[in-house]
């Protein structure tokens, strides 16, 4: 019998993605059931006229946001965010007026329906507003991403005696110099903009088929040529249980390093009208001081430093471990987009090194343990990270064997003496992982904990499936 749709059940907890791919033996009542929204819900948001027709593949959105979202990302022609732009939003008769975060994006808007017509407008340099897009909702999270052709410079300078020209502040000194050394980027490829013919715009598909609308493309070939080995693929149960078998584990203990590390996220789509997924990566400025020698610290703090990123709610304060005393915004960790714009500009001073400096994929693993992976070559270790989840399965299993062991903290009792990262995962000893993942401050973040809670759950989601 099937439940009445306006029922309502709790979700189980840390299961289901949004979006989620429809499995074998899935119905909309029990895929309402177990994320806790009603089918009345889910047809709204995939446009579903009869719920009892659902596919192998097929994928549903399962909240409004997920569904209508919006998302706006302002970057210069280095990937560089774009700060206090002023733009206009309209959408289902609202009208939204304001400036870019330092993050360079609008914040979050849902829209009504998968109809609704969405405008966006910025101010130029002559205060005069432009549009730039006229798109239609449609179904799934709408990411629009808009690259300006020109380089973004801050402009205010120190006063100034006796000098031929004026001397930029430290901070601006480093903007320029960026600047100056980077590559100039490819011109945009595309159909002229109405309103300006020196943009030029896309229209391609996201993830799942989610419309995403490009302006301008700069991305390195060579980096480029690594994410064109994308074949896709999730790792199916057998693949879980096979790696899970060589490594003489639960299955479990692996999907909660995934969890825990990536959210699940092996690959994000690339919005740089090329099409393509990328792996999902985390950028270690402090990898890449260490890698360089400190060659780049005085020029570029904001992706060489022998440090690494603050946590937002540490912006403004002081901190002598900074290049400048204090944390800036480039300081701050940051999101997906900032850790892709500092890989393509560390790439652009140092390719190995840079690539070396991002934890990568669904088990984020550094770049620079490419030999731990079992593959010598850091190409071989690139290529297999860019072509699936699969593949990057395969590299964590060797990750996890070649791992010499870690002897004990003294400050930390917990830690056992010569266990290597295979015999933690054997033993479920989640501290132990958590020390190789996380070094000594694993605590800090309570790490270990939460790799026990991400295994529980899926043991429990796992057990439920076999009953």
């Amino acid at each position: 019998m099937q439940p009445p749709e306006s029922k309502r059940t709790g979700p189980l907890p840390g299961l289901l993605p949004d979006p989620y791919r429809v499995k074998p033996g899935d119905t909309l009542w029990d895929i309402a059931r177990r994320c806790g929204k009603t089918v009345h819900e889910l047809q709204r948001w995939n446009g579903l006229r009869d719920p009892r027709k659902l596919q192998v593949g097929q994928v549903l959105y399962l909240s409004e946001t997920s569904a209508f979202g919006l998302s706006v990302l302002f970057l210069d022609a280095l990937r560089h965010p774009i700060a206090n732009l002023p733009y206009r939003l309209e959408f289902d008769g609202r009208i939204l007026v304001g400036k870019t975060g330092p993050d360079g994006q609008i914040p979050t808007q849902v829209t009504r329906s998968a109809q609704s017509l969405v405008d966006l407008w910025v101010r130029d340099a002559h205060s005069q507003w432009q549009k730039l897009v006229s798109t239609v909702s449609g179904y799934g999270h709408k990411l629009i991403t808009l690259v300006s052709g020109a380089i973004v410079v801050p402009t205010t300078l120190e006063p100034f005696s006796g000098e031929v020209r004026p001397v930029p502040s430290k901070k601006h000194d480093i903007a320029a110099t960026a600047t100056a050394q980077a590559q100039p980027p490819r011109k945009p490829s595309g159909a002229p903009s109405k309103n300006n013919p020196a943009v030029t715009t896309k229209t391609i598909k996201g993830p799942n088929g989610m419309p995403t609308i490009v302006i301008g493309v700069d991305l390195p070939q060579t980096l480029m040529d690594y994410f064109k080995q994308f074949k896709g693929g999730e790792i199916t149960a057998k693949d879980w249980e096979k790696e899970a078998g060589r490594l003489e584990c639960e299955p479990e203990v692996l999907q909660a390093i995934a969890k825990v590390e990536s959210g699940g996220s092996a690959f994000w789509r690339l919005m740089d009208g090329q099409g393509g997924h990328v792996p999902a990566i985390l950028y270690e400025r402090q990898y890449f001081s260490r890698l360089t020698g400190g060659k780049y610290d005085n020029t570029h703090p904001d992706i060489s430093w022998p440090v690494g990123y603050r946590k937002r709610e540490r912006l403004g304060r002081d901190d002598p471990e900074m290049h400048d005393g204090r944390v800036d915004e480039d300081d701050i960790l940051g999101n997906y987009a900032t850790s892709y714009q500092r890989l393509i500009n560390a790439y652009r001073l140092d390719p190995v090194a840079a690539l070396k400096s991002c934890s990568w994929g669904k088990f984020q693993i550094l770049g620079v343990n490419h030999r731990l992976c079992g593959e010598p070559s850091l190409k071989k270790f690139m290529t297999k990270m860019c072509i699936s989840e699969v593949e990057q399965l395969g590299l964590l299993a060797g990750f996890i064997m070649n791992n010499p062991p870690a002897w004990k903290d003294p400050k930390n009792k917990a830690l056992g003496r010569e266990i290597s990262l295979w015999d933690a995962v054997k033993t479920k000893n989640w501290r132990m992982i958590a020390f190789y993942y996380n070094g000594k401050k694993y605590e800090t973040y309570q790490y270990h904990l939460k790799l026990e809670r991400a295994y529980e759950a899926y043991k429990k989601a796992n057990s439920a499936k076999q009953a």
